[in-house]
This record gives structure tokens, sequence and C-alpha cells, in this order.
């Protein structure tokens, strides 16, 4: 089973008005492509999130669409659902918010967004709200921009109360001050839900060797990201290689281990490379780590045992 750490579906349906039941050749995710791609489930991110009106329609369009039978997904809060999911033969839904900017200050929303399911937040996409700062960067040149902003005292206080709900950390999209204050404050593993290797690929989102290194020293995992950008910063998506992909993989595996990598692709948010044109090509991308040296329980654990670990971990 693969779970996928980041998908933007949700922001795609609606975008490009299309329905999750039929198979499509717009976007890169729906049920018969999951089917295919051998897709268990997947966290399924509610963007954007910067206000309360953006979460309230996100979560309304979140609720429609597991609840409707054709879809068959089946809402994943608790590490047994995944199983109940598997014996049904249902795709597991993880309620994501991609932002924290729509919460307020007390936490109230929070606390009963958690009741809803909601059990993965990132923090800010590359923006800043009153919480914590993303990575900002210059829309015209495509160049980061780094901001001399962390977290907010109330930023502080979100994660801790994160932590005491059972809710997932994702750092992804965070500016690096950002980023060390959640290390500094969580005492529950983390994420990068779609992130990649800086050193491989010197992109304002991807992670420095130290933020890898921290994240695995949460005991928590790193999503590989198939956005074109963040894998090689001269390709283009045509002549991007699977072995373009494996060497962020190689790169985290060798600096920390196997245990902190996995697969947050990013779909329907993303350009991605042909080679991976959608949902249902994990299976080419995983016989390529498998023709690559990457045993059976090494590709366990890339696929979904490094997430589950994390949810047991986190989810109270």
């Amino acid at each position: 089973m693969i779970i996928d750490g980041h998908t933007d579906v949700l922001w795609a349906l609606k975008r490009e008005m299309r329905p999750f039941s039929e198979e499509s050749e717009i976007g890169h995710v729906d049920l018969p492509r999951l089917r295919k791609g051998g897709v268990g489930a997947a966290f399924f991110a509610i963007f954007p999130s910067w206000s309360d009106f953006d979460i309230y329609r996100g979560v309304d369009q979140w609720f429609k669409l597991i609840e409707d039978p054709n879809n068959q997904l089946m809402q994943i809060k608790r590490v047994e659902d995944l199983e109940k999911c598997r014996l049904e033969n249902k795709v597991g839904a993880i309620l994501h918010f991609e932002g924290s900017g729509g919460l307020d200050s007390d936490l109230m929303n929070l606390r009963n967004y958690y009741r809803l399911g909601l059990r993965s937040i990132g923090l800010s996409w590359s923006n800043v709200n009153k919480f914590a700062t993303g990575v900002s960067y210059n829309p015209q040149t495509g160049e980061g921009l780094e901001i001399d902003r962390g977290l907010t005292s109330e930023g502080r206080e979100l994660v801790k109360e994160m932590n005491d709900l059972g809710i997932i950390v994702d750092v992804s999209h965070l500016n690096e001050k950002s980023f060390w204050d959640v290390i500094e404050v969580t005492t529950k593993p983390l994420i990068a839900s779609h992130s990649n290797a800086y050193s491989v690929c010197g992109h304002f989102r991807n992670l420095k060797d130290d933020q890898i290194k921290a994240v695995a020293e949460k005991n928590g995992t790193i999503g590989l990201n198939f956005c074109v950008a963040f894998l090689h910063s001269e390709k283009k998506k045509e002549v991007i290689l699977l072995e373009d992909m494996r060497k962020h993989i190689d790169y985290i595996v060798d600096l920390v281990g196997i245990e902190h990598i996995s697969f947050g692709s990013d779909y329907d948010g993303a350009t991605v490379p042909d080679v991976v044109k959608d949902v249902s090509y994990f299976p080419i991308l995983v016989k390529h780590l498998e023709d690559n040296g990457y045993s059976e329980e090494d590709i366990e654990k890339i696929s979904s045992k490094n997430f589950i670990r994390v949810m047991k971990d986190v989810w109270n």
C-alpha cells in the first residue's frame, strides 16, 4: 500500500469541474487512477486555508466528497482505520489543512475541526499568517525571499495544542526560522509532507541537511515532492528521469536512514515529470527503486510504514 503525503485534488476538482469517481485526462488524481497506482490512502489538502471562510468552504467540499458512495473513500481518523479501509476496499482520506491562517487565536475552531477528523496541518503556505511564516518568493523571478520572522507566540501555542490533540505538524512551506521554532517547541514527531533535499536541488522550498537531520531526530518523515522545480534545477518535465527523483531518496537515506523518507507527490498542485505524470504511475517509481537496490522492506517503509509510524506516535 502507498500512502501519499500530499495531494491537492480537492483544489483541482473545484477548479477543473471534474468528478472524482471517473477517470480523467485532466489533472493527476481521481478514484480510478488511485486504484491503478496502488494508493491505499492519501492526505487531502484543503487549500487555501488563509481565512475562516476558506476553511469552511473546503471542509464542506471535503465532506461532500467522502460522503458520496461513488467515490469509495473512507475518512481516516485513527491508524486502525487504515486496515478497516483495506478490508472494505476503500481509499483512505486524511484531512489536512495547507495553512493555518483561517484558525482563530484561541484555537476553538482547531479543536472543533479535530472533532471532525482533522489530522494534519501545514502551519503556513508560502505566506505569512498570525501563527507562522512561510518561505516567500518573488513571483517575477521565482527566487526565494527569507523573512526574519518565525513562529509567533500564538504559533507556539498552536504547535503545543496540535501535539496535545494529536494533529500532525507539517513543516513543508515554512521558512527556516519558523522551521527551527517548530523543532524547539514540538514534543511529537513531525513531517515535511512534500519537500526534497536542498543539496540535490537548491530550490528554496527544499530542506537543507541540518533540517533533514532535525526531522529525523524528531522521528519524523519527509515526503518526496514530485514537483519539477524541486527535483532538478535545470531540467523540464519532459526530460526528468526516475533517477533524478531517486537521487533525493538516496541522499536522504544516506544522510539519516530509510526510516525518514516517504512519498508526498503534490499531485494536482504542481507540474510533475512525464515519467510520473499522474497518480497511476506510482508502480513505475516503485519498480525503479526495486531495480536500484531498495529491498521489499525498504520500499514498504517509503511507501507507507514511515507515515504510519508518525501517525501512531502523534494520533492519540
